[in-house]
């Protein structure tokens, strides 16, 4: 994927250092002293400037990136830059958030939120890496619940859900379908119901079958 990150900082550090090694990463950075450490130390590429301002993240490519990915300290950069972002068509965009009174304008803007008081490194990796799948909660027995969208194209579209659980390389044993969203309905999926692009699988899984679940998704 061809990926945006504004911002470097102790939590940015570590995305860019994983990012860069299985993805095309720009990072952009206003601090030209940080940004030449980075530079240094990843395989990143680097645009020095402010990332408020459109030419810079023009430089960046925005216009043909696939996420972009903004962590800096001050909420209203933060809304500025989701906001360019989803003006030049970006698919995903993720900030992150510390001021909530912003969730409800993130909400509409579709844009990801990550509230700083609660970020773990793992939860922006499955955000940006996992771009079919929707973490909703984490549940007992170190379960998770999540929304697992169809794409049209995709492996899952069109097929029954006994279909989908006899996958070459899907894995049933770690897998629970729980529920099919449709529109408005919400539908208890037996083994015979056909999902299609536009649905949302509501599903149980452990966590260490995720990335496998967004490569089936993503084919």
């Amino acid at each position: 994927m061809y990926i945006i990150l504004v911002g470097i900082n102790t939590i940015s550090r570590r995305l860019i250092e994983e990012l860069s090694q299985n993805h095309d990463l720009v990072v952009v950075e206003e601090d030209k002293e940080k940004a030449e450490r980075v530079y240094a130390d990843t395989a990143a590429t680097i645009v020095n400037g402010s990332p408020t301002t459109l030419s810079v993240l023009e430089d960046a490519g925005i216009s043909k990136a696939d996420v972009l990915v903004t962590v800096q300290k001050d909420d209203n950069e933060n809304m500025v830059i989701s906001m360019i972002g989803k003006k030049y068509g970006v698919p995903k965009v993720v900030t992150r958030l510390e001021n909530t009174d912003y969730r409800d304008i993130y909400n509409i803007l579709e844009v990801n939120t990550i509230e700083y008081t609660d970020i773990v490194y793992g939860e922006f990796m499955s955000v940006i890496e996992h771009p079919a799948i929707v973490k909703i909660a984490n549940v007992g027995a170190g379960k998770e619940i999540l929304e697992l969208v169809v794409r049209k194209g995709s492996e899952f579209d069109g097929l029954r859900i006994d279909e989908i659980r006899n996958l070459k390389h899907f894995p049933r044993d770690d897998v629970e379908f729980s529920a099919v969203l449709r529109d408005e309905d919400v539908i208890r999926p037996r083994d015979t119901f056909r999902v299609q692009s536009g649905d949302s699988i509501i599903v149980i899984i452990d966590p260490s079958v995720k990335g496998t679940l967004n490569k089936i998704l993503g084919r």
